[in-house]
């Protein structure tokens, strides 16, 4: 007899039974596969976006809010460092492109960043791309044009500025900041102070528009969530003006108006980065961060949390299995008749055994299927909302750790399974046909 063909008839009469026994599963191994994939998959996508540079630098602080600030967009700057460090840091030896930010406005709750065209050009993804343009183009905005605009600005005071000038009130946007602020190629819009980001709210600033002159394509990093701007705009934009006086008092310190809020920094590797890391952390007015080993700290921080979610997985399934276990357990009363009937017509004592076996594996099994399903689909649903808040895109494909844990569930339900297989297999056709008389 086909033991495969005895056990799926098996499973045929008692689906109800099959069904709840193997949604317990499904349970148990959809959560235990959902933070694993979680975890594995922000991970990977942090660090997918910590590649854009190797540098962050910033004003003293945390280097871990640094990083989630000036990369992932995340939490109120710490101040600003002083311009004058961009200009040392564009001729220092070593340094292979490097980007400035100023922040503090948004617009319909996305981020606005204040920066020039190297981001664009010199900068690469980690598949070694530049950033790719769904349409439109970079604005025209050097950092030797932000030099000149800072000459400019220190010699004049308060409003004294042309709004004019060829190459202000360009913006480009991000994939997902154009579709949340309902931005397309040549709309136009006024930012306003970000009082608090994501809410959309502040003092609109009216006086210098923008238009958008290109959108990006999606990257899976924080870069779709912002809309960036030339440093000079952000910096003649209303509101951003302060007097000479002002200008004397906060120069060079945290609060200083026409500092930097940070710059992102690829410099050569070897000599080059580690002389750069180490003098700029040696400054009083700045602090270097390296991305990937602030986010390699931020998920060890959560890694306790994660343990502790994976061990209650884990605990969820191994009760499903032995609920597999006692379904099948309860069974056997009932099926010893059956049982003894395929004795006498032959069947071996192993084919009851394997038959059992071979069904507890099949529920378990399937179980384990419609658990990673489960899983992809809770992956998928929450990669939105992980997009939304950090720009950093999660895959809900199936990894090569899922197919691990299915084959260990399966094995773990065949284990389940020998208690009542024994039982089927210690059956004596004699005893129970004849009580049927």
């Amino acid at each position: 007899m086909n033991i495969s063909t005895l056990a799926w008839r098996s499973m045929r009469r008692r689906p109800l039974s099959s069904f709840l026994t193997a949604l317990s599963v499904a349970l148990g191994v959809g959560l235990f596969s959902a933070i694993g994939s979680l975890r594995d998959a922000g991970e990977e996508g942090f660090h997918r976006s910590a590649g854009l540079c190797d540098l962050v630098v910033g004003p003293k602080g945390s280097p871990l809010q640094l990083v989630l600030n000036a990369l992932y967009h995340q939490g109120a700057s710490q101040g600003n460092i002083p311009f004058a460090l961009y200009e040392e840091l564009q001729k220092t030896p070593g340094v292979k492109w490097i980007a400035p930010l100023v922040v503090g406005d948004q617009y319909r709750g996305q981020r606005i960043v204040g920066t020039t065209s190297e981001l664009f050009k010199k900068a690469r993804l980690s598949d070694g791309n530049p950033l790719p343009f769904a349409e439109g183009r970079p604005f025209d905005f050097d950092g030797a044009a932000l030099v000149a605009m800072q000459k400019h600005l220190h010699s004049v005071t308060g409003h004294d500025h042309d709004h004019h000038d060829e190459g202000l009130g360009e913006a480009v946007c991000g994939a997902s900041a154009a579709r949340e602020a309902q931005l397309s190629l040549g709309d136009s819009f006024f930012p306003a102070h970000d009082v608090s980001l994501g809410s959309g709210g502040g003092d609109v600033h009216e006086d210098l528009p923008f238009k958008v002159v290109g959108v990006l394509a999606p990257t899976g990093t924080p870069l779709d969530r912002a809309i960036f701007i030339s440093a000079g705009d952000f910096y003649l934009i209303d509101g951003h003006q302060v007097s000479a006086e002002e200008k004397q008092a906060l120069a060079g310190t945290a609060r200083d108006p026409l500092g930097l809020s940070a710059l992102l920094l690829r410099s050569q590797p070897g000599f080059y980065h580690i002389n750069l890391y180490r003098s700029l952390n040696a400054r009083l007015d700045a602090q270097a961060a390296r991305p990937a080993d602030e986010i390699r700290n931020l998920f060890r921080i959560v890694g306790g949390v994660d343990q502790l979610l994976r061990l209650i997985a884990i605990l969820v399934l191994v009760v499903a299995l032995l609920g597999v276990m006692v379904a099948l357990t309860n069974a056997m009363g009932m099926r010893a008749k059956e049982f003894a009937l395929l004795r006498a017509l032959g069947a071996k004592r192993r084919t009851l055994l394997g038959m059992v076996v071979l069904e507890s594996a099949c529920i378990s099994g399937a179980g384990a299927i419609a658990g990673l399903l489960i899983s992809m689909l809770g992956t998928w649903l929450a990669s939105a909302k992980v997009h939304a808040l950090t720009g950093v895109a999660l895959s809900p494909l199936p990894s090569s750790a899922d197919a691990i844990l299915w084959i260990a569930v399966i094995l773990a339900g065949a284990a389940a399974g020998l208690l009542p297989a024994l039982r089927a297999y210690q059956t004596e056709p004699a005893g129970h046909l004849s009580s049927a008389y």
